[in-house]
């Protein structure tokens, strides 16, 4: 196993997904916590990816939010790009709807207050999220939201869509302009939004199918089934609000 990245000394996997892995990690002259995202080997290979990556990752560097995951630094090792950031301790909102199953409709509305505050200070610095979902949402130990991977999805593209199962699931919560290839916008975020607090009080996301070419297909076309008809207590005015989110 990789013992160290730069000045990072790593410590153990946290997490995986088709970019690559994350460890904790701390600074060997610090001893400051963080958490450190190795990028798969094959990325260190395109020089435009690297270029990109080093001027999405500065761009990311100038948000400063308590409700965003802050970057630390990033480099090069040999045929490894890396960056470090906040580490935080806490569960994912997926980690949360797996475990202990839906929110209820008063909770979904603290966290979507909290998500909004951070879409807004990144949304005024012209930066996009792009892949908001409950697995880039984290809920702390002390009960603070923060987003994690901000504008990363910018990078790859549409990579993801294709990439292992474990990321297939980005399509559930997509704007249907971004699953035509259309340049983001903050609508997009706020469409995706919608989507999270959809799966938050139902337990799935709007239109969950079984392939990525289903969900995409039903994001253009449908319309999702109203909160209300399966959660009795939410209020109108809350599925209404979704609805425009997603409309």
């Amino acid at each position: 196993m990789l013992e160290k990245l730069g000045p990072y000394l790593l410590d153990e996997q946290i997490g995986k997904g088709g970019m690559g892995f994350v460890y904790s990690a701390r600074h060997e002259d610090t001893g400051a916590e963080v958490a450190v995202k190795m990028l798969a080997s094959t990325f260190a290979d395109d020089h435009n990816f690297r270029d990109r990556f080093q001027q999405e990752i500065e761009t990311l560097q100038q948000l400063q939010h308590p409700g965003i995951v802050q970057i630390i630094g990033y480099g090069q090792e040999e045929d490894i790009l890396y960056y470090a950031m906040e580490l935080v301790k806490g569960r994912t909102l997926f980690q949360m709807l797996r475990e202990n199953g839906t929110f209820t409709w008063r909770e979904v509305i603290r966290i979507t207050i909290d998500i909004c505050y951070a879409l807004k200070h990144a949304h005024d610095r012209g930066v996009i999220h792009r892949d908001l979902k409950p697995s880039n949402l984290f809920l702390t130990d002390d009960d603070q939201v923060k987003l994690v991977d901000f504008g990363i999805a910018r990078l790859f593209g549409t990579t993801q869509l294709t990439a292992d199962h474990s990321v297939v699931g980005t399509a559930d919560y997509m704007a249907p302009e971004q699953a035509e290839g259309v340049r983001p916008t903050i609508k997009t975020d706020l469409y995706s939004l919608g989507s999270v607090m959809y799966a938050l009080l139902t337990g799935r996301p709007p239109f969950a199918s079984a392939s990525v070419a289903q969900v995409i297909h039903k994001l253009k076309y449908d319309q999702p089934q109203p909160i209300t008809e399966s959660i009795a207590d939410v209020p109108q005015e809350l599925d209404y609000i979704v609805r425009q989110l997603l409309s």
